[in-house]
C-alpha cells in the first residue's frame, strides 16, 4: 500500500462524516477514497473536466464567445496603441 497526501483533509473528513450519518457506520477514509474513485470512473468526463487546468470549450461557450466578438466587430483597431506589457505589444500589435 502506497501513502497518499490529501491536500484538502478538511473535505475528506466531512465527506467521511456525511456518510457516517447517512450509513449509520463509520466508513474508513480509504472506503471512502475508494467510493469516490469508483464514481470518477463512472463520470470520468466530469472528472477531466475538475482536473482540467484550461478550461473545456463546447458548443454553447464557442457559441457565447463567438457572438461576444461579434458585437466588437464595429470598433476601430488602433494600431498606434502601446500596451504596458511588452508580451501585450506582440500579441496584440499588428
Amino acid at each position: 500500500m502506497s501513502v497518499i497526501k490529501i491536500k484538502n483533509k478538511k473535505a475528506l473528513e466531512q465527506l467521511q462524516a456525511k456518510l457516517t450519518l447517512r450509513l449509520g457506520r463509520k466508513p474508513t477514509q480509504q472506503e471512502t477514497l475508494d467510493y469516490c474513485v469508483m464514481l470518477a470512473n463512472q463520470d470520468f468526463e466530469k472528472l477531466v473536466q475538475l482536473a482540467s487546468e484550461v478550461p473545456l470549450l463546447n458548443p454553447e461557450k464557442a457559441k457565447r464567445i463567438i457572438e461576444e466578438k461579434d458585437k466588437l466587430n464595429d470598433i476601430p483597431y488602433n494600431p498606434l496603441i502601446k500596451f504596458d506589457k511588452p508580451e501585450d505589444n506582440d500579441i496584440y500589435g499588428l
